[in-house]
């Protein structure tokens, strides 16, 4: 299917029982199979823009340099240069600045930035990511 730019969408693992986060605050819980991977990998072709909560942000900061390590597999590769290649926008009320490829700190509401990026662009959906994000 092809992406429809300017449509937000959101994506996130979570438990059979509800959980996004493990007992201990962590997402090592949700690692995903091949499978699974593969699905985030063909969602993230259809991304334009990728908008995140700041504990999301902090969380994908692993891809920015995960493909250059040596045990590194092809989908690894794959997804982390893909991640770099997104332009993606943190949305936080601690945050100064952000570091990341691509990566901008939100200027605007969530409403918007969206309204202001479906403006500028056409090309590719905005992902939504974050689950405090998301319920705003």
């Amino acid at each position: 299917m092809a992406p429809t730019p300017g449509l937000v969408t959101y994506s996130m693992n979570i438990s059979l029982d509800g959980y996004i986060v493990g007992p201990d605050g962590g997402f090592d819980w949700s690692e995903p199979d091949e499978e699974v991977f593969a699905a985030h990998t063909d969602e993230l072709r259809g991304v334009g823009v990728h908008l995140l909560g700041r504990r999301l942000h902090e969380t994908m900061s692993y891809w920015e340099t995960a493909d250059q390590e040596p045990e590194s597999d092809y989908s690894t590769v794959e997804w982390a240069r893909m991640w770099r290649a997104v332009p993606k926008v943190v949305f936080s009320r601690t945050l100064t600045e952000v570091t990341g490829t691509n990566t901008r700190l939100a200027t605007r509401s969530l409403a918007e930035e969206i309204a202001a990026l479906r403006a500028e662009s056409d090309e590719g959906e905005i992902a939504l990511g974050g689950a405090e994000l998301a319920a705003a």
